[in-house]
């Protein structure tokens, strides 16, 4: 996969910005609040995935201006292609000139990885944040998997709102059992996907981190599941039985708070470092080398099983990674395309080839 260029229209600082891409390395520099992070967010976008900033739509929009427009060039090992998005009133979206309802039918299309300082705190933050990295890491491999995810997450709203009621009115229980197998079905559904994506990310991480560490530690990602104890053997009646019968046995305590205890929207992954959680026992260090390995590895899970080689975007991560770290980003990431923001630029003094951008006011020169 590669990005030949990409033009941007009143989205965020940028008015007017065209940026042609080559291959390799690029390292955009330049102070807070330039642009850099916007140009990131703007490429990630094409994946189908939300902003990962968080940001609503209307704050991609530049202030005053009611439209944003992007329109990406890229090619893959078959063709070349476009794609356009078109934020605010006039939403038009395009892929290849044909027109799109929503971003996420990109998905799968143009596979990107991206690290951002937020990532740093992946082992330290709450079970949420790892489950929306499964989660999003999933849907570029399997665009489905993002349909049962919505499912899920409506038939679980759905109960919620029943529980509330369902201490007051008894009554109500044969109708949150209806929403509770339906809850089961998808959720085993969810739970293999989580699973078998986990096990073999896995694989690739722990080679990275054995390079990371000179092979003198250790990485294991496991999946905790709320409902299975055990890894499960896929999608069969068993499995969503027992998924079944643990929302039941949750259900007297869960109408008391109003909230389904148990279930994919409750698992988590735990991370050890010899066989210990890096959580309680691993320095910082070791830590940031934990996020670090799976982030690669999840670009070349994605290589793996779609032959497509994603583009890494690497956002204001450099200042917070040892010297060996960046090096590792700077010369170790062969055969792809890799964009880098940093605020200092000898943050790549080690950097052995590749483009060098200076982003200042949405203008970006190199």
């Amino acid at each position: 996969m590669k990005v030949n260029a990409l033009e941007a229209e009143n989205f965020r600082n940028f008015s007017a910005l065209r940026f042609e891409a080559g291959d390799g390395i690029h390292v955009i520099y330049g102070d807070n609040a330039q642009g850099k992070t916007n140009l990131m967010e703007a490429l990630w976008l094409f994946t189908g995935n939300r902003s990962f900033r968080g940001a609503k739509e209307s704050e991609m929009i530049a202030i005053g201006q009611n439209y944003a427009k992007l329109e990406l060039y890229f090619e893959d090992s078959e063709r070349e292609q476009t794609a356009g998005l078109m934020l605010g009133e006039r939403k038009k979206h395009h892929l290849n000139r044909v027109p799109v309802k929503t971003p996420s039918e990109f998905s799968g299309r143009f596979p990107a990885v991206v690290f951002s300082p937020a990532d740093l705190t992946f082992v330290k933050d709450g079970p949420e944040k790892r489950r929306r990295f499964l989660d999003m890491a999933i849907s570029q491999l399997k665009p489905v998997y993002q349909n049962y995810l919505n499912q899920y997450s409506r038939v679980l709203l759905q109960k919620n709102t029943l529980l509330k009621d369902l201490y007051r009115h008894p009554s109500l229980r044969p109708t949150i059992e209806l929403w509770d197998l339906q809850l089961a079905k998808i959720g085993t559904i969810l739970t293999s996907f989580r699973m078998d994506y986990l096990k073999k990310l896995g694989v690739f991480a722990g080679r990275i981190y054995e390079g990371l560490s000179q092979g003198k530690e250790e990485v294991q990602y496991q999946y905790r599941s709320t409902v299975f104890p055990e890894e499960i053997e896929g999608y069969t009646d068993a499995s969503i039985e027992q998924y079944y019968q643990a929302l039941c046995a949750a259900v007297e305590e869960d109408s008391k708070t109003g909230f389904t205890s148990v279930g994919v929207h409750r698992d988590d992954i735990e991370v050890l470092l010899d066989h210990l959680p890096v959580r309680q026992f691993g320095s910082q260090g070791q830590q940031r080398s934990c996020v670090l390995a799976l982030k690669l590895a999840e670009s070349r899970l994605l290589s793996y099983v779609t032959g497509e080689t994603p583009i890494m975007l690497l956002d204001d991560v450099m200042s917070e990674l040892d010297t060996r770290r960046q090096d590792y980003i700077l010369n170790h990431l062969e055969n792809q395309q890799v964009f880098i923001t940093c605020c200092d630029i000898s943050n790549t003094l080690r950097l052995k080839s590749g483009m060098i951008y200076k982003m200042e006011n949405g203008i970006l020169r190199r």
